[in-house]
């Protein structure tokens, strides 16, 4: 300690509390939820033991109208063709807590499960013609509700490791229909027409769906550097509640990072997210259009003891595109606790 200073471990501490204080806030513009948070999360460096447990939370707001490849009005959006007497998505805003363990067994095997809690306010309208002033006086449908989701399971088997060389992964799994599937007064009725709240919307999709993909990892020769990831899983999606089946996803990324300090490190990612267009078997509910986006994501990790992390991530929209009209988020914010243990 240096005289008239604070010790090492005090200034740690502090930083970590503010930190935590921050992220607690409140976070009304975070937007992560349906359309995904797409991140490279074993580009974190944060599990120092055999077994680490994570406890992340998101929350996340779908508010702008979206076509093509840039934000636009409402009266944008009613002037599609084939439009009349279908829903209009207006907004979606999402709270998550996501449970998830990992453990390596032996030198090249790691297991990771999933497990959300969601907590979710969905809005829509139907469009019976007239313009943007003869919607606004169309009845909008709200719904409120929470429950578990599906719980993902994911294995990771590194097949390429040798000194110099880039490290190769490969990585496979399952989603598991153990969500929510319905909520009271799912489907309402608006004169001979119906309004449906999507099973995507749902906490659970009730499908099981497929993950495949891999990892190549490259260690920097600096000493304080993180090693240089890319990553890509693809899901392939089977029809769940109501033959409704989800387009398949794709989220990729490339990370690195620096610690200036043992304690803390900065974080730093590009990051994609795909998915094709839905497909539904009822003509009231929503088939969401097929979108892509291209998010920047810095974010920092700090440790506050040799088993404990914090971690939080902001990302940037920079590229957007969709094939149709949709309801997206312009930027996504999430925070978490890493607990490792075990040699």
């Amino acid at each position: 300690m240096k005289k008239g200073g604070l010790p090492v471990r005090s200034v740690r501490w502090v930083c970590a509390a503010v930190f935590s204080l921050v992220l607690l806030a409140p976070a009304a513009r975070a937007t992560c939820g349906a359309e995904g948070c797409p991140f490279v999360r074993e580009a974190f460096g944060v599990q120092t033991g055999r077994y680490a447990f994570d406890l992340r939370y998101t929350d996340v707001t779908q508010d702008a109208l979206w076509k093509g490849s840039h934000e636009v009005s409402l009266a944008e959006v009613l002037a599609q063709p084939g439009l009349l007497h279908n829903e209009v998505e207006l907004y979606t805003r999402t709270r998550s807590w996501v449970a998830e363990g990992r453990a390596l067994i032996g030198d090249r095997l790691r297991v990771n499960v999933t497990l959300p809690y969601v907590d979710r306010q969905h809005r829509h309208a139907l469009y019976h013609g007239g313009g943007a002033a003869a919607f606004e006086r169309q009845p909008v449908d709200e719904w409120d509700f929470e429950g578990l989701g599906d719980a993902t399971a994911i294995g990771q088997y590194r097949v390429f490791d040798r000194r110099g060389w880039p490290n190769v992964t490969l990585q496979g799994g399952v989603k598991l229909p153990t969500g929510r599937r319905h909520v009271p007064d799912e489907t309402r009725t608006h004169g001979v027409f119906e309004s449906a709240l999507e099973p995507s919307a749902r906490p659970g999709t009730g499908s099981t769906d497929w993950l495949l993909g891999a990892l190549v990892s490259q260690p920097l020769p600096w000493k304080r550097a993180l090693p240089f990831t890319a990553s890509a899983l693809m899901r392939f999606n089977t029809k769940g509640t109501d033959d409704f089946e989800a387009g398949d996803e794709l989220q990729a990324g490339l990370s690195g990072g620096y610690a200036p300090a043992d304690w803390l490190t900065l974080l730093g990612q590009a990051n994609l997210a795909a998915h094709g267009s839905d497909r539904s078997a009822e003509a009231s509910e929503v088939a969401h259009s097929a979108m892509r986006s291209l998010y920047l994501t810095p974010g920092l990790r700090v440790r506050v003891s040799p088993a404990i992390s914090l971690y939080g991530l902001y990302q940037a929209r920079v590229l957007g595109r969709s094939d149709e009209a949709t309801v997206a988020g312009r930027s996504h914010f999430m925070f978490g606790t890493t607990y490792s243990l075990g040699r």
